[in-house]
């Protein structure tokens, strides 16, 4: 049998993005990734911006008692506003941190904003390496 159909022969097996632990249990390293402020799509209306701050809120308070939690958080671009005095959210990455979970936010997005970070557990880094990070996770879950 030829590499061709020997490829073309076998079934393809999809798995949720969402999910941390497959039929072969958790894998070894997750990585969550928050590129926003809210979860989901904005709508463009004020009532679906409410509701996905409020989803961020719910997330990030459900992480302090989890039973299962990623490895490694990364903020990037609008998330890392999350990490800031001002966000509704703030108070929620003690807890996180306290847990013993990595938490990484971007240089490039903080000198952006012009804003360094409190928490020295919080480690910030080059978008260079959050990718690494990231492609070397056994998955990734991005919210």
């Amino acid at each position: 049998m030829s590499q061709e159909e020997f490829v073309i022969s076998q079934s393809t097996e999809v798995e949720p993005q969402i999910a941390l632990a497959g039929d072969q249990g958790r894998p070894k390293r997750v990585v969550m990734v928050i590129a926003g402020e809210i979860v989901g799509d904005n709508k463009g209306d004020e009532a679906s911006e409410e509701h996905g701050k409020e989803l961020m809120l719910h997330t990030l308070k459900s992480l302090s008692s989890a039973k299962a939690v990623p490895d490694e958080i990364i903020l990037l671009h609008d998330g890392v506003k999350l990490l800031l005095p001002e966000s509704e959210c703030c108070s929620c990455w003690k807890a996180i941190l306290d847990r013993e979970i990595t938490v990484k936010a971007c240089n490039e997005t903080l000198f952006y904003l012009g804003r360094v970070l409190e928490d020295p557990r919080i480690i910030c880094e080059d978008m260079a390496d959050l990718m690494q990070s990231m492609l070397t996770a056994d998955r990734v879950v991005r919210l």
